[in-house]
């Protein structure tokens, strides 16, 4: 797929980033950095605006502030190739199932600049990369008759052969099975130790937890960013304090329903008496 031996993943820099739709604010002033190499994890509610910060990123919205990708300079022990190059993979979205493309057409066309109806083979990369996520078989299959799991490997996949050092990915796991995540992990943890940067969106705290570097939660700001340990530990102090909050709100109205049941019950067992 790639030199994963000679990667050379980029720093990112927020200062003061924001963002608005009309008069709707979607991103409040954020200034944070994503360290070289990392393996960074975006979480918070639905509608905080973990998906529009990587968008952010990429250019494909507009915001004030300032957004600096530091790129490694070129060294004799890095690859160029993969120099200021980002695999983006989207959130997993609807496909139209008529659509009559095939997994080898889709390849072809986002690895060359060529029109589809040129005779042309699909690198050994990439059939080492459909192997690695156990798709070698699905060559001739129309995307659309792929699972949902299966399309989400695949542009894990596409992102991939792109050669980049910077990985956006915007919720990876959505309709994997155990299997598919298996795979992708094992090709995510090899970009990471290679020296990969990874910004990722991911609902799954566990694997965070295992997988990570740092945390970095947001809900229209950055409430937190911490290594996945403290992150977690104060989130799970943060649950109990609310937990034990809701239980003496409502504990007066509870102990006066049972009071009042139970004095119920004595006076109907008296009078059955």
């Amino acid at each position: 797929m790639m030199n994963l031996e000679q990667l050379n993943g980029p720093q990112i820099t927020f200062d003061q980033v924001s963002l608005k739709a009309g008069s709707q604010v979607l991103l409040k002033p954020i200034s944070c950095e994503f360290s070289a190499g990392g393996w960074h994890a975006i979480l918070g509610p639905n509608g905080g605006g973990k998906s529009t910060l990587l968008k952010t990123i990429l250019g494909l919205t507009s915001h004030h502030g300032s957004i600096r990708i530091k790129w490694p300079s070129s060294t004799a022990s890095s690859d160029k190739s993969t120099l200021g190059k980002i695999g983006y993979l989207p959130q997993l979205m609807p496909f139209d199932a008529s659509m009559p493309i095939s997994v080898n057409d889709y390849l072809l066309m986002s690895l060359t600049n060529k029109p589809v109806w040129f005779k042309r083979q699909l690198p050994k990369t990439a059939i080492d990369a459909l192997k690695s996520i156990h798709l070698e078989d699905k060559l001739n299959r129309k995307i659309g008759d792929l699972s949902g799991g299966e399309r989400q490997r695949l542009m894990l996949i596409t992102a991939l052969l792109q050669n980049p050092s910077l990985l956006i990915l915007d919720e990876p796991m959505t309709g994997l099975d155990k299997k598919g995540r298996e795979d992708v992990l094992h090709l995510l943890e090899n970009f990471h130790q290679a020296g990969g940067t990874i910004l990722m969106v991911e609902h799954d705290w566990p694997l965070v937890q295992r997988y990570c570097n740092q945390v970095y939660w947001i809900d229209q700001s950055l409430q937190q960013q911490s290594d996945p340990k403290t992150f977690f530990t104060n989130k799970a102090a943060s649950t109990v304090t609310h937990t034990n909050i809701a239980l003496e709100t409502i504990s007066a109205p509870v102990q006066s329903a049972v009071e009042s049941t139970a004095e119920y019950t004595t006076k109907s067992i008296s009078l059955n008496n």
